[in-house]
């Protein structure tokens, strides 16, 4: 804990204010009854303009030095007592009649319970996203610049709106007598040469287009990480909790993660069928080969892709 202390203190004297209070932050979580780390931890976030969190650290230090008879509950008490009326705060309003059931309200992600709605709420001045999500219903959020020295802001949560109903995967055109279309049914007997060459060019088709879905497919991996490490940089801190920016990010990258899946799902299931298609291919022999067939149909829906390959050798 003294090393902490002295990490902050020099930290303090070059003037790195919001560094220093992230080591103090730190013994807190080590040591959450030390008053004294509690003491400075409360005057190094008053000194960054922090002052609901300098508010809330000082009225702690005041309950756990009162708990303990310590006399220093009374300075942390004074000092918070005259924090309070520079508080600025902010008011989520959710009309009773609008909420929708399983109704979610986060302040820079984190949950607000049902019985602060409508409260003042202390937080420190800066930018700050309201959200407000339930099931079936479609996400809103806000983000609202809160200025210092007691000011006010009321956002006001709408009414959320439905989620669209899911569409149905796209049903495959029907082909002859209400069969699935085939992307190619061969038979080894009859069909000569000739459709062994055609059958080989198509399995080298397939198999190209599997490597570009592999290609893909690691491409928007490669976005997916880059989005998810950008929202990690200054916008989300350790536990997810995001600004507006890092909302988007985090977003971008689940949306690149998806395609990702979705390519490489096609990309594999192209490269197999191109392997089976090109195994059997009849051969250039003279003499007819033995009976073989191999049929692929494939179904494509928002989302997702499905191959299905079969045969008889």
């Amino acid at each position: 804990m003294l090393a902490l202390y002295q990490a902050a203190r020099q930290l303090l004297d070059a003037g790195r204010v919001a560094e220093a209070c992230a080591v103090l932050e730190q013994g807190r979580t080590l040591d959450p009854t030390a008053i004294n780390l509690l003491l400075r931890l409360g005057e190094c976030l008053a000194r960054a303009g922090r002052t609901a969190g300098a508010w809330n650290v000082f009225s702690e230090a005041a309950a756990v030095a009162r708990s303990a008879g310590d006399p220093r509950a009374a300075r942390a008490a004074a000092i918070a007592s005259a924090l309070e009326p520079r508080l600025s705060r902010i008011t989520i309003d959710v009309p009773a009649a609008g909420a929708a059931p399983g109704l979610e309200i986060r302040r820079d992600g984190v949950l607000i319970p049902p019985a602060q709605w409508g409260r003042a709420l202390p937080v420190d001045p800066g930018t700050h996203t309201v959200e407000a999500r339930a099931p079936g219903r479609r996400r809103w959020s806000t983000v609202r610049a809160v200025p210092p020295d007691g000011a006010r802001e009321l956002v006001h949560v709408p009414p959320l709106e439905h989620e669209p109903p899911p569409r149905a995967p796209s049903a495959a055109l029907p082909g002859p007598r209400g069969q699935a279309p085939r992307l190619l049914a061969s038979a080894g007997r009859g069909d000569g040469d000739g459709g062994g060459r055609a059958q080989r060019v198509i399995a080298l088709a397939s198999g190209g287009a599997g490597l570009v879905g592999l290609g893909l497919g690691a491409a928007f991996g490669l976005e997916a990480i880059a989005r998810r490490d950008a929202s990690n940089r200054g916008h989300c801190d350790a536990r997810s909790r995001c600004d507006a920016a890092g909302v988007a990010l985090r977003e971008d990258a689940q949306a690149a993660g998806t395609a990702s899946t979705v390519a490489f799902s096609a990309g594999t299931a192209a490269l197999l069928a191109a392997g089976l298609l090109f195994w059997t291919a009849p051969p250039k022999a003279a003499a007819p080969p033995p009976a073989r067939r191999a049929a692929a149909a494939a179904t494509a829906g928002p989302g997702a892709f499905s191959l299905v390959v079969g045969g008889s050798y």
